[in-house]
C-alpha cells in the first residue's frame, strides 16, 4: 500500500470529508479522491459510502483507520528519532505551543524565559486560545502541542495529563474577607459577578449552576479575556470567576483578594495534547517538560498558601 494514500485516507476519515481533508493535507481534491479510489480498488470494497453531506465509513473504512493509525505512528517516530539521531543534544528547529489564557497570564513568562535560556536557537510560536481552538488547531497540524481540557472528541489526538486546576473569586476589595478565605457561592446571593462566556469551560460550568439554581448572582456580566476581566474587577465591587493559575502570582498583590471557591466543586483537568501520528520533536518536549514542571510548582505554592491560612485561622 501507498503510504501517501494512507495518509489522505485517515485524514478523510477523520474530516468526514474529501474537500476538508485534501484543504488540510495540502493537495486538491481530485489527487485526494483517486487515491482512496486506487485503496478502495486495492481491497475489492468501497471505504466511504459517498453523500451530499460528507463521506461515512463503511466497515471495512473503520477497519482500515483502526489498523492505520499504528502505521502511520510509528512512520513517524521512526522520522523522529532519526532527526534526534542526527542532531544530537542539540535542539533547533522551531516550536508551536497552544496555551489558554490562564496559563499565559500565571505561568508563561517564567517557562518561555527558562527554555529561551536554555535552546536560543529554537523559533517559538505560541498562540492564546480556547480550549476547543487549541485542541482544533493541533488536529489540523497547525501547533506542536497544547495545554487544554480534553474535548468530547478527539479522534487522533493523544494526551498526557498535567494539571487539575481549580475555580477561584478574585475581587479588587475584601468582599468576603481576608484573602483566601474559602468560598462557597451557593451561600451567596449578594455577589456581582464577571465570568466568561460560555464558549469557556468555566463560563459553561457556570451558566448550568445558574440555570440549575445553585448559583444566584445579584448581577452578571460576560467578558472574554482574562486582562479585561481582571481590570473589571480592580477598581469595583464586581468579582470574577478565574482559573487559579491565572491568578497564583497575585497571592502576596496588595491589589487583588483571592478566594477559593469549596462549593460548587469547579475544578478542571488540562492535557499536553497532541496529534498521535507526530511525535513529539524535541523542542516540544523540552518546552513541555518545563511547562509541567511550572505547573507542579505552582500547585503546590498554591496548597501551601491555603494550608497556611487555615493554620492562621486556627
Amino acid at each position: 500500500m501507498d503510504m501517501r494514500a494512507i495518509y489522505y485516507f485517515v485524514n478523510a476519515y477523520e474530516e468526514r470529508s474529501f474537500t476538508a481533508a485534501a484543504e488540510k493535507v495540502h493537495v486538491v481534491q481530485s489527487a485526494l479522491s483517486a487515491q482512496i479510489r486506487n485503496l478502495e480498488e486495492q481491497f475489492g470494497a468501497p471505504l466511504f459510502e459517498r453523500g451530499a453531506r460528507g463521506v461515512v465509513p463503511t466497515p471495512a473504512g473503520q477497519r482500515l483507520y483502526e489498523l492505520s493509525l499504528p502505521l502511520l505512528r510509528d512512520l513517524a517516530a521512526a522520522e523522529q528519532e532519526v532527526i534526534d539521531l542526527v542532531q544530537g543534544k542539540k535542539i533547533t528547529g522551531s516550536l508551536r505551543i497552544g496555551l489558554p489564557s490562564s496559563i499565559c497570564r500565571g505561568i508563561l513568562g517564567g517557562v518561555l524565559r527558562e527554555f529561551r535560556e536554555r535552546y536560543p536557537k529554537v523559533d517559538v510560536s505560541i498562540v492564546e486560545a480556547y480550549h476547543r481552538t487549541l485542541t482544533e488547531q493541533v488536529q489540523a497540524g497547525q501547533l506542536d502541542v497544547a495545554l487544554a481540557a480534553m474535548p468530547q472528541e478527539h479522534s487522533g489526538l493523544a494526551f498526557h495529563s498535567s494539571i487539575r486546576d481549580l475555580c477561584v473569586m478574585v475581587s479588587g476589595q475584601p468582599i468576603h474577607g481576608k484573602s483566601l478565605t474559602p468560598c462557597d457561592l451557593t451561600a451567596r446571593d449578594d455577589l456581582k459577578l464577571v465570568v466568561p462566556s460560555d464558549r469557556h469551560l468555566l463560563g459553561q460550568a457556570i451558566s448550568t449552576l445558574i440555570a440549575s439554581g445553585a448559583v444566584k448572582p445579584r448581577s452578571l456580566m460576560r467578558v472574554d479575556g482574562t486582562i479585561a476581566t481582571m481590570e473589571s474587577v480592580l477598581a469595583s465591587d464586581w468579582a470574577c470567576l478565574s482559573p487559579m493559575t491565572a491568578v497564583v502570582h497575585e497571592l502576596d498583590s496588595k491589589e487583588y483578594f483571592i478566594y477559593p471557591v469549596i462549593n460548587p466543586d469547579l475544578r478542571f483537568d488540562l492535557y499536553l495534547v497532541r496529534d498521535q501520528r507526530r511525535p513529539l520533536t524535541p523542542a516540544a518536549r523540552a518546552f513541555a517538560e518545563i511547562l509541567e514542571r511550572r505547573l507542579v510548582e505552582v500547585r503546590a505554592l498554591w496548597d501551601a498558601a491555603v494550608s497556611e491560612h487555615g493554620k492562621s485561622l486556627s
